[in-house]
C-alpha cells in the first residue's frame, strides 16, 4: 500500500444483535471494490459485538470482499442457541448453578453473574476466527492495528487491547489505557459481556465486561494508532416516535434507556470534542500543526435510518420459548419498550432485516462514502 495513502480507521460500536446492521453497511462498501482488492481500512477498532465484527474483517485485510462475505455468512446462520444456551434444560441448569454457587460459603469462588450463559458464543468464535491471520496481515503491511476495548471491573478503567505494527505504543490516559496483546477469543468475550445479560469474562487475573461501560473516549484507540480518517458505524437507537410520558416506566423501558446510554452517549460527546479540535486546528498553519504533532482527523458517522424496536417487536415471537419466559418473569414483553429485546434477538429473520437496513443506508450515502474512502 502507498505510504502517502491516508490511514482510515473503521470504528464499530457495540449493540449485541444490532451489530448485524454493521454487516449490511460493510457488504455495500465491499461491492465497490474488485474481488481481490485489499481493505480500504488499515485500522480496526471495536467494542462489544462491534469488536467481533472488527476482528473478523481485520483477519482478511488483504481481501476485503472475502472477509465481508465470511462475516455475512456467519451472521446469516446465527440462532440464539449459537450465542447462549436457550433450551429449557440449559437455561434452568445454568440459573440453578448460579443460585447454588451463591448459597455456598464465602471462601468458594463464585462465578460471574449473567442471566444468559454465553458459552456457545465462545465455541463459535473459536471455530470461525483464525487469529493467526492477524499477525500475517500486520507483517504484510495490510493491517496497521486492531483494538478491542473492554471494561475492567477491578480498576474501573477502559482497557483497549491492541495488536499491530511494532511502532504503536501503549498509552495511559484518564480512565483509559491501551495495552498490547495477541487478540483472541478471551478479549472478544470480555468486550461483549453485556452487564447482567452475559457473565463477565476473565483475562489473566482480572474480570472484564462490556467495553462500552467505562469507555469515555471511543475515538481514542483510532487516534492512538495513527488514523487520518475514521468511519464510525454506530448502533444508536433512533426514536422515531415520542414515548408516552404518562405511563410508568417499567423494567424494559429503564433497561432500554440504560443500554442506549452505555452504547451511545459517550461516542456523541467524543465526536463533539473531535469536531471542536478540528475546527481549532484548521485555524493553524501546516507548520504549526507539524510542530505540535497534531492533525485534522476527518470522520463520517453512520447510524441507522430506522428504529430497531419495531423490527424487534415483529420478530419477538422467534425467540426461544424459554428465553421469552425468562424475559416475562423479569417484566419484559412485546408490549413493552423493545430496546432490550433488540440486543439479544439473534434470530435469522431479525438479523436479515438489520443487514438489509445497513446495506440500504450505505447505498443511500454511496457518493459521500466513496469520496471519504479514497
Amino acid at each position: 500500500m502507498a505510504k502517502d495513502k491516508p490511514k482510515i480507521s473503521l470504528l464499530l460500536s457495540g449493540g449485541g444483535a444490532r451489530a448485524a446492521y454493521q454487516v449490511g453497511v460493510l457488504k455495500a462498501i465491499s461491492e465497490w471494490y474488485p474481488r481481490v482488492h485489499h481493505s480500504p481500512f488499515t485500522i480496526y477498532c471495536g467494542t462489544s459485538a462491534g469488536a467481533i465484527n472488527a476482528t473478523s474483517i481485520a483477519c482478511y485485510a488483504s481481501c476485503f470482499r472475502l472477509g465481508v462475505k465470511k462475516l455475512e455468512w456467519i451472521w446469516g446462520r446465527l440462532h440464539s442457541r449459537r450465542i447462549f444456551h436457550s433450551s429449557p434444560a440449559g437455561m434452568l441448569g445454568y440459573l440453578g448453578h448460579q443460585w447454588f454457587a451463591r448459597m455456598q460459603a464465602d471462601h468458594h469462588e463464585r462465578p460471574p453473574f449473567g442471566l444468559l450463559n454465553n458459552r456457545p458464543l465462545r465455541l463459535l468464535l473459536n471455530q470461525v476466527n483464525n487469529y493467526s491471520r492477524l499477525e500475517k496481515q500486520i507483517m504484510a503491511g495490510n493491517l496497521q492495528g486492531l483494538s478491542i476495548t473492554a471494561s475492567s471491573y477491578k480498576s474501573r478503567l477502559s482497557v483497549s487491547f491492541f495488536q499491530g505494527q511494532s511502532r504503536l505504543n501503549e498509552w495511559d490516559r484518564a480512565k483509559s489505557k491501551g495495552r498490547r496483546a495477541m487478540i483472541n477469543t478471551d478479549h472478544l468475550m470480555a468486550s461483549s459481556a453485556i452487564p447482567l445479560v452475559f457473565p463477565a469474562s476473565r483475562i489473566g487475573r482480572t474480570y472484564y465486561g462490556d467495553g462500552s461501560i467505562h469507555q469515555l473516549a471511543p475515538l481514542r484507540p483510532s487516534l492512538k494508532m495513527g488514523a487520518d480518517k475514521i468511519l464510525i458505524i454506530n448502533l444508536i437507537n433512533q426514536q422515531l416516535t415520542s414515548p408516552d410520558h404518562t405511563q410508568t416506566p417499567g423494567l424494559a423501558t429503564l433497561g432500554g434507556h440504560l443500554m442506549d446510554t452505555i452504547f451511545s452517549d459517550t461516542l456523541t460527546a467524543d465526536l463533539e470534542h473531535l469536531e471542536r479540535t478540528n475546527k481549532l486546528l484548521k485555524t493553524l498553519s501546516h507548520a504549526q500543526r507539524q510542530q505540535n504533532r497534531m492533525k485534522v482527523v476527518e470522520h463520517i458517522h453512520l447510524s441507522p435510518s430506522q428504529s430497531f424496536e419495531p423490527i424487534a417487536q415483529e420478530n419477538y415471537c422467534y425467540l426461544p420459548p424459554m428465553t421469552r419466559a425468562l424475559m416475562r418473569m423479569i417484566g419484559i414483553s412485546p408490549r413493552d419498550d423493545a430496546a432490550i429485546t433488540s440486543y439479544i434477538l439473534f434470530e435469522p429473520s431479525y438479523i436479515k432485516a438489520l443487514i438489509q437496513l445497513g446495506y440500504e443506508d450505505a447505498l443511500s450515502q454511496e457518493v459521500t462514502l466513496r469520496n471519504f474512502l479514497k
